[in-house]
């Protein structure tokens, strides 16, 4: 019978052979029950009218009674009282109602009038998606095959596992258990056993051996503490109490509760009560599928939150989707402090929509984001974000028009970061002073269309294009903000303002004229005219300088010329490498624009002065940008060499690429200083020979405004970035792994990114990109610290540095304060303090402080330096065991940040998750997780 039974559900139990006519014609009759039976040797005692059957060592004896069988050695049944008796080492029943066969052994008694019996060592299963295989060493059951439930089974000192190998790698072994043919399995109390080894002890476990979706109670999660506390200050905390509705095959719902304990609780870690609810829908014929989720929590300290998730996908057409992902919370600061994992702590509730639409021509893209961060005010959305792009339009047979419209709307509300003030003052009726707190909220709308023109003409490869362009932005700071005026006629003099609320609203339009290119494929020589504003700003603004009136600057021609030849060598290698090719790719290009001037006005209102202005000057300009690569092409072996051998593995030995670099003949002529014109210089360096290595660095070149004569050239470190990752594919591991007698294994490469050369399957320690989340429904519970897809050995080094460089002069200035945001968790829960404060720390530098500045003038915000190292391992310590480790640490604070230690299993069908965290003030959380 194998396992339960499972071999003989392939076939037949019992052949019978072929019966003849008369066999079949008393089979035939009807109210006849049919009792049929096989054996080597037949005994009937006609007193007790018990019949005997004694198999032999080809063929068991059977019995049938429509449509129970049993197979024993022997089996012994008594007419008068319906009862059976089989005996051997292996007896198995066969009964179609009930689905699996039971296998017993030793012996087993049966009623077949009432289908009810006992037996000893037995072994039956449930199947549902999963097969459960049931055994018990004394089993009782029963069976009626009209009743719903179908067959019931009892047994003591049993075991349940879904393994079926030979010796199970897990199992259940329960006091007690019962299985409910096609409906459930239970016992009580278990203890999971893996691999020989007891793991958990729990009340009772409970399997739904029903198939497909139904409704049902959902699975609580709780733990062993919460039946029998440890401590008696321990808090109870159940989730996932409640019940799950199969509305119709196209969509469903789910209703529980989560609760903790309000008995000792604090400010720090209050009880609370979750109400949650969700709905999951799916037409596939209509293309439709999400879900919504809605939750509600109620503190012990009397605060609450709400809770909304919404998650659609809607394919409208071939050519029009929908898909949105919709986060929202009323209260971040008790979403904050209920979360028990350090990461949700710090994450981000965003939401997006995205609406995309080809309509022929034009294809449209409409949508938004959202954000909102636990424990702070603040919100950032950008919305509506409209997107439209042409495919190229034939306006005539030898002209092309492609254009192009986006506009955008950015705000941010409620900032938390402290600006000028913090409190507004007011005065009362009664002529007494009042105040309140500066809620500080900044808009950004901004607009563009572009219309290129790209003509054919009666040469060949000579295209003419003309690009022209349209840009239009509007920013508003709507908080008090300090304003320094400086008098033009005298640069010494400054004063003060205080304005209400500071805007900038910005006009641009393009021309440019570009000429078809010579020399292709080798100079590759481009010139090109273009109409360009005098300076770097839009040619029409107006701001809260300006009073709201709109003031323009001048334009001015400009000629360009450009080369971008490709130089390399080839060099002979040695070792494994044939031959080495090097190239070099400079990029040079002149331009020429005569002199012109900016007026006063349009200065002022840009919070400037034309005192010691260079934008006026003529441009004699050459801009200079170089990339250069080393590349090795590795030996071919075997016939490979002879039949190819242009053939042979390519692999990047060094590239590096320098940022163009600026140098204006007429700038150093009329100032007698440095004619360079570039503010910022910056080179990266990227190697094959380390998978993921990209080094670079980013300088600032001038202690100043480059459009100033006082601005002095001396180069200044602003940052650096290091990063590279190592697996078991990398030359470097696999030399060493020679140099120590190992060899080679497969393994899964890691995925690398070209443009940052670092792992793309998985966010980096701190990044963003984890703490994106569901703030409600099944999906917002927390997983367990699991490893990732690769398996072997990979680890990640990230090393950054970020260094701000100071204005010159005299300037206001304030610092800015990262505990600002995470303020509202510093006495309430002092280990999410820490990672909150961690975390805004190393994304300080990422911050864009400069979004809510509108002119000059304004207070400037200092940005403390970062230098950050960050590192990531993913190791087999055996076949099963595998581990990873992530940290970052601080070095201008010396300190480490959030470490992460995880430990998984594989256990067959099993995975066992040990997780262990420690917070940057030494507090730490051990977790363990495992399932199926």
């Amino acid at each position: 019978a194998g396992k339960g039974g499972k071999a003989d559900n392939k076939g037949p139990l019992v052949d019978w052979g072929v019966a003849d006519s008369v066999t079949l014609d008393l089979l035939k009759r009807k109210g006849y029950n049919v009792v049929r039976y096989k054996a080597a040797v037949v005994d009937f005692t006609s007193e007790s009218r018990t019949i005997t059957l004694v198999g032999n060592k080809k063929e068991l004896a059977a019995v049938e009674r429509d449509p129970t069988q049993i197979v024993a050695d022997t089996i012994a049944y008594t007419d008068t009282s319906t009862t059976l008796r089989a005996q051997g080492p292996k007896i198995t029943m066969h009964d179609p109602s009930r689905g699996e066969d039971v296998v017993a052994h030793d012996w087993m008694n049966y009623d077949v009038e009432l289908r009810q019996g006992t037996m000893r060592d037995v072994e039956t299963a449930a199947t549902s998606g999963q097969r459960w295989i049931v055994k018990a060493h004394r089993a009782a059951f029963a069976n009626d095959s009209t009743a719903q439930e179908g067959s019931v089974f009892y047994g003591r000192d049993g075991v349940i596992t879904s393994c079926e190998d030979s010796i199970p790698h897990y199992d259940f072994v329960a006091k007690e258990l019962k299985r409910i043919s096609g409906n459930w399995v239970v016992a009580r109390p278990a203890v999971l056993y893996i691999e020989g080894v007891p793991v958990a002890w729990l009340p009772f476990i409970f399997q739904d051996a029903r198939s497909g979706r139904r409704s049902g109670i959902l699975t609580p999660r709780f733990g062993l503490a919460e039946l029998v506390r440890n401590s008696p200050t321990y808090r109870r905390n159940v989730e996932n109490i409640g019940y799950y509705f199969n509305l119709s095959e196209y969509y469903d719902a789910a209703f529980s509760m989560d609760w903790r304990s309000s008995a000792n609780a604090t400010d720090f870690d209050p009880g609370w009560t979750r109400l949650n609810g969700e709905i999951r829908y799916k037409w596939l014929n209509r293309f439709v599928s999400g879900r919504l989720a809605l939750s509600n929590q109620t503190l012990s300290t009397g605060l609450s939150n709400t809770s909304l998730s919404w998650a659609h996908q809607q394919d409208f057409s071939i050519h029009s989707r929908l898909t949105m992902n919709a986060n929202y919370v009323t209260s971040t600061t008790v979403q904050r402090q209920t979360t028990l994992n350090a990461m949700q702590a710090i994450g981000t509730i965003a939401s997006q929509i995205n609406y995309q639409r080809d309509m022929g021509l034009v294809s449209m893209s409409l949508g938004g984001t959202r954000r909102q961060y636990p424990g702070r005010s603040q919100i950032d959305q950008d919305f509506p974000s409209l997107n439209l792009t042409s495919k190229p339009i034939d306006v005539t047979s030898w002209a092309l028009w492609t254009p192009s419209f986006s506009t955008s709307t950015s705000s941010s509300l409620h900032l938390d970061q402290s600006g000028d003030f913090t409190r507004r003052y007011l005065t009362r009726s009664d002529g007494s002073l009042d105040s309140a707190k500066v809620d500080r909220n900044t808009r950004t709308t901004q607009l563009s269309f572009n219309s290129p023109f790209k003509f054919q003409t009666p040469f060949k490869d000579f295209e003419l294009q003309i690009n022209t362009g349209v840009t239009a932005s509007d920013r508003l700071n709507d908080f008090p903000e300090i304003q320094t005026i400086v008098d033009p006629t005298d640069t010494t003099r400054r004063v003060s303002r205080v304005f209400a609320r500071t805007y900038l609203s910005q006009l641009n339009w393009d021309f440019s004229f570009g000429l078809p290119s010579f020399f292709q494929g080798t100079w590759n020589l481009a010139p090109s005219v273009s109409l360009n504003n005098v300076d770097p700003g839009a040619f029409f603004v107006r701001s809260h300088f300006s009073g709201s009136k709109w003031v323009s600057q001048s334009k001015r021609p400009s000629f360009s010329l450009g080369i971008s030849p490709t130089f390399f060598g080839l060099f002979p290698g040695f070792g494994s490498v044939s031959r080495f090719r090097h190239s070099l790719t400079p990029s040079v290009q002149y331009s020429y624009a005569p002199s012109a001037t900016v007026n006063n006005d349009y200065m002022l209102a840009t919070g400037r002065t034309s005192s010691g202005y260079l934008g006026n000057l003529a441009q004699n300009r050459v801009t200079v940008s170089l990339t250069q690569s080393i590349e090795a092409k590795i030996k071919q072996g075997g016939d490979s060499a002879i039949n190819n051998p242009e053939g042979g593995r390519k692999i990047k030995v060094v590239s590096l690429t320098f940022t163009p670099v600026t140098y204006d003949f007429e700038r150093a002529a009329k100032t007698g200083k440095s004619g360079f014109a570039t503010d910022r210089f910056g080179y990266s360096l990227r190697s094959d020979l380390l998978p993921g290595f990209d080094f670079g660095s980013d300088y600032s070149l001038f202690q100043g405004s480059v459009l100033s004569d006082t601005a002095k050239f001396s180069p200044y470190l602003e940052s650096i970035r290091a990063s590279f990752n190592l697996n078991a594919e990398s030359s470097i591991v696999k030399l060493i792994g020679r140099l120590f007698g190992g060899r080679a294994s497969p393994s899964a490469a890691v995925p690398v990114d070209s443009t940052t050369g670092t792992a793309t399957d998985r966010p980096l320690p701190g990044s963003r990109l984890q703490g994106s989340q569901s703030v409600a429904g099944q999906s917002m519970r927390e997983g367990p610290q699991g490893m990732g897809a690769t398996k072997g050995f990979d680890a990640s080094f990230t090393f950054t540095k970020n260094q701000q460089r100071a204005p010159t002069g005299s300037y206001r200035s304030r610092d800015f304060d990262v505990t600002i945001q995470c303020q509202a968790l510093k006495d309430l829960n002092p280990i999410q303090y820490q990672v909150c404060v961690q975390s805004a720390l190393s994304n300080s530098s990422s911050q864009d402080i400069t979004n809510t500045q509108t002119t000059a003038g304004g207070t400037f915000v200092r940005i403390p330096p970062q230098t950050n190292i960050q590192t990531h391992l993913n190791f087999n310590l055996t076949e099963k065991w595998s581990s990873s480790y992530s940290t970052n640490y601080d070095v201008e604070r010396s300190e480490f940040g959030a470490q992460t230690v995880s430990l998984q299993r594989d256990m067959h069908d099993w995975r066992a998750i040990f997780g262990f965290t420690q917070a940057p003030n030494g507090n730490f959380a051990f977790t363990f997780f495992i399932s199926l």
